[in-house]
């Protein structure tokens, strides 16, 4: 009997150890998300608003009179009114490797945002939320083969969750063209990992979950400067403090051997931002610019396997939004807003000496249901990774929608 189950773990832990130094892409399963969202953090949602996910996420220099710009906390002085934001995004994926492909999708909420116009006269503004940070969604299964078919199995991979943020800060117009925007962030949140091995006619069914608690502190500083007509001008620098990660391990066998739990605690540093943006207007129209970086190479959390690092991540991004005419008396279709955007992103892991970038584009369409209450609809598509080296590509398509609601609570300061 002591055989026995010396033989369940045994196996039980060299299921697990395959998975992770196996590229995870094979077998992908439904539902799910990105299977590179098995590394590090997950995705790094980078937008969260379906208005500047139109023009490919490009928003630091972006100044919306409605929607409530996470990018970059100087542009929450554009806004005349109080806004509250909240939306959905729904991602599918092909997931494409040598032996085959195989469709996954799945979602998340955007969070919720509010944003207080104070003082429109003297530039103050303020705003708090709670936001996704990233996003962690993949499913694959792999096969164990051996000699002896009783022993021959098969793992299920399945990582859900990720790190979410309550937010606040506040915005002042410091000069009449430059606008200064601080927002702090509590990070929190929970990555659960399983591993699901079946049972063998000489095997028991073997599982491991890890479940990883997350806090610690972000902050940002965003400059916007609009001294040059119709020019818009954006910066933001972001940093943080080490974040503490409690990690708890459970091993469970179907055997009747007994589940133990293990339970750790270390900390992992947060990337250094930098971003600069442009926006130019000129009537209805903006051509924007981005390009902003992350230093992930001093981050040690979940590499999963021994060829996997990380790297500075660059994304640069560039979109056109032509806004819909505010005049009362347009027709439906001239009150549309319409919207565009493309952009490349260097992500922030690469497997042996391959990286794995992605290139996207998008469009989106802003409908005014009211006169202080618009619906965005965005949609993205793109391609990430490659299927040299025994890695997966995968095909992308999001769409977001958005809500916004406006109403006036503060009214103008005049003064004699």
């Amino acid at each position: 009997m002591n055989n026995i189950n010396f033989k369940h773990c045994f196996f039980a832990a060299l299921a697990v150890a395959f998975g992770l130094l196996y590229t995870p892409a094979v077998k992908a399963q439904n539902p799910g998300g990105s299977n590179y969202s098995a590394f590090g953090f997950g995705d790094i949602i980078e937008s969260h608003s379906a208005a500047f996910d139109a023009v490919g996420g490009t928003a630091i220099g972006a100044t919306s009179p409605y929607a409530i710009n996470l990018a970059n906390p100087a542009a929450w002085n554009a806004p005349r009114s109080t806004r509250f934001q909240t939306g959905f995004a729904f991602r599918q994926f092909l997931v494409s490797d040598a032996q085959g492909s195989v469709a996954q999708n799945g979602g998340y909420l955007q969070g919720f945002s509010a944003l207080f116009a104070i003082d429109t006269l003297r530039g103050i503004s303020a705003s708090f939320g709670i936001i996704p940070i990233s996003n962690v969604q993949y499913s694959y299964r792999l096969t164990q083969p051996s000699d002896d078919p009783n022993l021959a199995t098969s793992t299920l991979y399945k990582g859900s969750g990720g790190v979410s943020a309550l937010y606040l800060g506040g915005a002042y117009q410091v000069l009449p063209k430059l606008h200064l925007g601080l927002m702090a962030q509590y990070n929190f949140g929970n990555i659960e990992m399983s591993a699901l091995t079946d049972a063998t006619p000489y095997l028991s069914q073997g599982q491991t979950v890890v479940s990883d608690g997350f806090n610690g502190g972000y902050g940002k500083l965003g400059l916007q400067f609009t001294g040059i007509p119709n020019l818009t001008i954006g910066l933001v620098a972001g940093t943080g403090l080490p974040m503490t990660v409690i990690r708890s391990s459970q091993y469970k066998f179907s055997s009747g051997l007994r589940d133990t739990t293990q339970v750790n605690t270390f900390a992992t540093r947060l990337p250094l931002e930098l971003g600069l943006g442009l926006a130019y207007t000129i009537n209805r129209t903006t051509l924007l610019a981005d390009v902003s970086t992350k230093d992930f190479s001093t981050i040690t959390y979940r590499t999963r396997r021994p060829d996997v690092s990380f790297r500075r991540a660059t994304r640069i991004s560039a979109g056109v939004n032509i806004a819909g005419s505010p005049d009362y008396s347009a027709s439906f279709l001239e009150a549309l807003g319409y919207s565009f955007g493309a952009g490349y992103h260097q992500q922030y892991y690469q497997i042996g000496d391959v990286g794995i970038n992605e290139v996207y584009g998008s469009i989106g369409i802003q409908f005014p249901v009211a006169r202080r209450v618009f619906f965005d609809f965005a949609f993205t598509g793109g391609i990430r990774g490659t299927t040299a080296n025994e890695l997966s590509q995968e095909l992308f398509g999001r769409l977001t929608f958005s809500v916004n609601v406006g109403e006036i609570w503060f009214q103008p300061l005049f003064r004699e």
